[in-house]
Order: structure tokens, then C-alpha cells, then sequence
């Protein structure tokens, strides 16, 4: 399928399920989750062209990278900011750094936005194994009745009988976007001529700043280039490592280099030991 065909379908899937997204908030429309990143950029020109009713939301994280959320608030005024409850250092004092089996800051701080409506991202298949197996309309809810996790439905069906129950913490997911390349992303943005994220040039990546998709070298430029927000994080992790670590780790300092290393702590704890054992041999002889 060229680039021109995935442009009229997803628009052609943005039209479909405008009628779902009035039922649900006749106010708004669509919930359009935007992180400023491109994919979530070319959705939302998607949604522009479909001409639908909606209105687009960043969930602020309070660990975004400071150029991200000064794109968003020069290249898109129109875009609702939405502050969590507990911010991230917050999270952290009394759940560590999140790891990628416990990622439980995506869940608390993005996870839950768009609740009661239905919500369009810019999720691709080609980005994850799990991804890969989404389809581009489900329902996304907890409950029993819709099987505990994600029911996929075709919109049709969803018109004629479920969008009734879709209620409190449920919601409808849409992803025009899922059969589309990277490649086909920068092209559309490029041929629309849409602005860059700039922090794809100093990071190669638009997403929070010590997260666990971060490798080392993009911690170690926010480490140098904001140096108060790893200050705030060390006291939170100073918190956290006082009440509830079990002290397997010497101090919160090495907490944090154990975190960046993306190790088990026994495999960080055997190889610290062994760094240290070989330094007093060599002091020693």
C-alpha cells in the first residue's frame, strides 16, 4: 500500500468512528493523546484533514525533557495540557525508578487520560512485538464483561451495541496509524511541512527523560544538560531508599548507577564486588 492509499484509509477510519466519539462526548469528539513526538504529530494533522470534531491532550509527566514541552507550547497552542496528581518524583519516593517490567508511571500518569471517550494515538505496529498484535479499534477496559483487557470489536458492532457500557475508566481505542512505517511518518511530515522535535536531534527520541526505554547515553546528556532535575530525582530515591529499599545497594548514588546499568541487582552487586576485590589486589601488591 502506497503512502497516499494509508493517508485515505486512515482518514477514511478517523470519518468512520466520528459518530462513536460525538456519542460518548458530544462536546469534544475524539480524545487525541499527543506526546509531541512525530507519530503523535502526523495523527493529529490525520485528524485535521478528516475535518472531525476533537480535541488534543498532553499528558504531562513532570519528567518530560523541557525542549519537548516548549514545541508543543510554540507549534501547538491549541494542545490541553493535563497535570497528573502525584508527579513523577512523587511516584518515585515511594516506588523507585520505574524498570521495564515496572512501569508503573506510564499507568498512573498517562494510562488513565481519555477515560469515557474514544481516544486516537499514534501507536505503529512496527515499534513492538506487542504492538504488532493491536488492532485498530478495541476496547480498552478492566472489566469482566470485556474479557479483562482489550476486546476487539468493529465499529459497527461498537455503534449498534457496546458503546453504551463503555463507562468510568473504559475506553475506545483507535490507531489510524498502525500499518504505517516510520519512514511513511517523516515523509507525511516532510510533504506537509510540519516542524521537527528538536530533542530527536539531541537524543534521538521524544519521551520522558529517565525512563527505562532511555539508554545511558540519553540519560547521561540529561544528566548534563538539566542537572536540577537529577538533583530532584536523587532525594526522591533518598526517600525511597530510606523507607523501603532493603539496602542490597550502599547509598541512593548507587541505586541510581544500578538503574542506569539495566541489570539485575545481583548481576550490578557481583560485578561491583569483583571491580572492588580486583582494586584492593592491585593497592595491595
Amino acid at each position: 500500500m502506497s503512502l497516499e492509499d494509508k493517508i485515505a484509509y486512515s482518514i477514511e477510519l478517523i470519518r468512520r468512528g466520528e459518530r462513536l466519539a460525538l456519542a460518548l462526548n458530544p462536546q469534544d469528539g475524539y480524545f487525541v493523546g499527543f506526546s509531541g513526538g512525530k507519530d503523535s504529530q502526523a495523527l493529529l494533522q490525520l485528524v485535521k484533514m478528516a475535518g472531525v470534531r476533537y480535541k488534543a491532550y498532553y499528558s504531562v509527566t513532570t519528567n518530560d525533557p523541557p525542549p519537548n514541552v516548549y514545541f508543543i507550547r510554540q507549534h501547538y497552542p491549541d494542545v490541553v495540557f493535563l497535570h497528573p496528581q502525584a508527579n513523577f518524583f512523587k511516584l518515585v519516593e515511594k516506588n523507585g525508578l520505574p524498570r521495564m517490567n515496572e512501569r508503573f508511571c506510564c499507568r498512573l500518569l498517562k494510562e488513565g487520560d481519555g477515560a469515557g471517550n474514544v481516544v486516537l494515538t499514534g501507536i505503529r505496529s512496527d515499534e513492538s512485538k506487542k504492538r504488532a498484535s493491536y488492532k485498530e479499534i478495541s476496547i480498552r477496559s478492566r472489566r469482566k464483561e470485556h474479557s479483562g483487557h482489550t476486546h476487539t470489536r468493529t465499529i459497527e458492532e461498537i455503534e449498534e451495541n457496546e458503546h453504551r457500557c463503555i463507562k468510568g475508566k473504559d475506553k475506545l481505542m483507535i490507531y489510524p496509524l498502525l500499518r504505517w512505517t516510520e519512514s511513511d511518518v517523516w515523509q507525511f511530515l516532510h510533504e506537509q511541512g510540519l516542524p521537527t522535535n528538536p530533542c530527536y536531534k539531541q537524543t534521538g527520541r521524544v519521551g520522558c527523560m529517565f525512563c527505562p526505554f532511555s539508554n545511558k547515553k540519553q540519560i547521561d546528556y540529561y544528566e548534563t544538560q538539566y542537572p536540577k532535575f537529577k538533583e530532584r530525582l536523587l532525594q526522591s530515591l533518598t526517600v525511597y531508599w530510606e523507607r523501603f529499599d532493603e539496602h542490597e545497594l550502599e547509598s541512593p548514588e548507587q541505586y541510581y548507577e544500578w538503574w542506569k546499568s539495566k541489570q539485575s541487582r545481583k548481576e550490578y552487586i557481583a560485578k561491583k564486588a569483583q571491580t572492588t576485590m580486583n582494586f584492593d589486589e592491585c593497592t595491595t601488591s
